[in-house]
This record gives structure tokens, C-alpha cells and sequence, in this order.
């Protein structure tokens, strides 16, 4: 019975960890399906889908952008949105942002499905495809017992790089504001001429969620050397702790099996001894 507790209590304690692990395993399973999925278009396919991108990106000049995490957007946008850039799944492409350990899929929309297993393309804002005078925002939950997502997002910092991969190419950001605002006002979201952003959008404080915090990098070239080259400040426990925590399990385990087989033996021996009494 002690042990049937022991093990319960530990299950609870795992119940978090495991989740987390599965999501980051989930996230790095699709990741893998999209880049395997662009290897099935040729040089001309990507070259079409980029097409609709770019034109897509023009057709929505001068919309406001809507939060996604309140309802009601009412914005009037082109019925091929979903279809752009998909290469199976509602994945466009994926983000990278290696000062936080964080690679994602990047889906079509913030719906709350988009938001718990990845990162939402807002859809009144460029695809994340580059060019002069856009502005893409991504955005996702934090804080989420079940993902981590952007839950580290506070910990980038200006200079910071984060990367986009839209089929083969790597598009490169440099943090360059952080911003905390008011979800009733999103004008910081415009896009600017002659400048190429990237934000990243999601709930702050932690816990309250009562405003946005806004993460804007702008382009910068692509240099691999550089981003082998970042290391992570955040280190994500829950491997550590799911470890430990198994480690315990078998431990308990082991010990209530060792304590049953002395047990069975001192039986046996009992009865050995009565045996030879009669």
C-alpha cells in the first residue's frame, strides 16, 4: 500500500514534466515533417508559393492588426490565406530563437489550437517571407503547464538573433526593441518603409496576462558560424527532472521488491523450522 502511494505521489510529480517533454517532442516531430515536406517542391513550386506570399502581403496592406488572444478580428482577408506557403499540416515554416532554446513550427492563424502546439502567424501581418516594408508578428502562449512556447520569451534580450526558415531559406533577425503595450493599442505592429521586421507577440505579466509584450527584430544576413556559435541562457529542466524523478520510482520500486522477497524468505524459513519441529 505505501509503495502503491509512493508511486502515485510520484506519478503526480511527473504528470507536469511528461507533458512538457511530449509537447517538445510533438513540436520537433512536425518541425522535421515540414523541412522533409519543402524537399518535395522544386526550385518553380517554391518559387509560385513565394509569388502568392508577396502578393498576399500587398493585398493586405493598411489592415489593422487584431490581438490574438481576443475574440472577434472582423477583417476582411484573401480566402487563399491557408493555402499560401503550406506544405502540409497549416505549417508555413518554423522559428528559431536559440538564446531560449525555442524552434517551433509556425503555423496559418492564432487559433487556440495553433497557440498550444506552436506559433501563430497573425493574419493581418506579412507572411514571414523578408522584404522591404514588411511586418510579420508571430505568436503564441506562454506560461502553459502542458508547453513552454514563448513562457522564456522575456528573456531575450536586444541584440539577440532569431531565425525563420520559409522552405530552404533562413531568414536572420536582430532583436532590436522590446516593448511592453497595451492590447487596446497594437500601432507598434505597423509595418515601416524600407524596413523588414519580425515580431514576436504573446500575454504578459506572467500569470495576469493584462498586456502584451512585444519582442521586434530586424533583418540582418544570414551567417551560420554566428548562429552555431549562440548559446542558450535558459536551461529546460524538465529532462533533469523526469530523470530524477524515474531514478526515485525505481529506487522505491527496487526496495519494495527487495523488502517483499525478504519478507517471502523469512516465511518460508518459518515454516521450514516448524517442519522440523513436528
Amino acid at each position: 500500500m505505501a509503495v502503491t502511494l509512493c508511486i502515485s505521489g510520484f506519478g503526480l510529480m511527473l504528470y507536469p514534466n511528461l507533458q512538457m517533454v511530449l509537447s517538445r517532442f510533438n513540436e520537433t516531430v512536425v518541425v522535421s515533417r515540414y523541412e522533409e515536406g519543402t524537399l518535395r517542391y522544386d526550385a518553380g513550386e517554391k518559387a509560385e508559393e513565394l509569388r502568392k506570399a508577396e502578393e498576399y502581403n500587398k493585398s493586405i496592406s493598411g489592415q489593422d492588426v487584431q490581438d490574438p488572444f481576443l475574440p472577434g478580428s472582423g477583417a476582411v482577408l484573401p480566402d487563399n490565406y491557408a493555402e499560401i506557403l503550406d506544405v502540409g499540416m497549416g505549417v508555413m515554416g518554423t522559428l528559431e530563437i536559440p538564446c531560449i532554446d525555442v524552434k517551433l513550427p509556425i503555423y496559418h492563424g492564432v487559433s487556440e489550437e495553433a497557440l498550444r502546439k506552436g506559433v501563430g502567424h497573425i493574419r493581418e501581418t506579412a507572411f514571414p517571407i523578408g522584404g522591404e516594408g514588411t511586418h510579420a508578428v508571430l505568436s503564441t502562449h506562454r506560461g502553459l503547464p502542458e508547453a513552454r512556447l514563448f513562457t522564456d520569451l522575456d528573456k531575450v534580450e536586444t541584440g539577440d538573433m532569431f531565425y525563420i526558415r520559409i522552405f530552404d531559406e533562413v531568414l536572420a533577425y536582430e532583436t532590436d526593441e522590446i516593448q511592453v503595450i497595451s492590447p487596446s493599442d497594437l500601432s507598434q505592429l505597423k509595418p515601416e518603409a524600407g524596413k523588414d521586421y519580425v515580431t514576436l507577440l504573446t500575454c504578459t505579466p506572467y500569470g495576469i496576462n493584462s498586456h502584451r509584450l512585444l519582442v521586434r527584430g530586424e533583418r540582418r544576413d544570414y551567417v551560420p558560424e554566428v548562429k552555431e556559435k549562440i548559446q542558450a541562457r535558459t536551461v529546460h529542466t524538465e529532462w533533469y527532472m523526469l530523470a530524477g524523478i524515474m531514478v526515485l520510482i525505481l529506487i522505491v520500486v527496487t526496495m519494495a521488491a527487495y523488502g517483499e522477497c525478504r519478507r517471502r524468505r523469512g516465511k518460508a524459513g518459518k515454516k521450514q523450522a516448524g517442519a522440523r519441529g513436528n
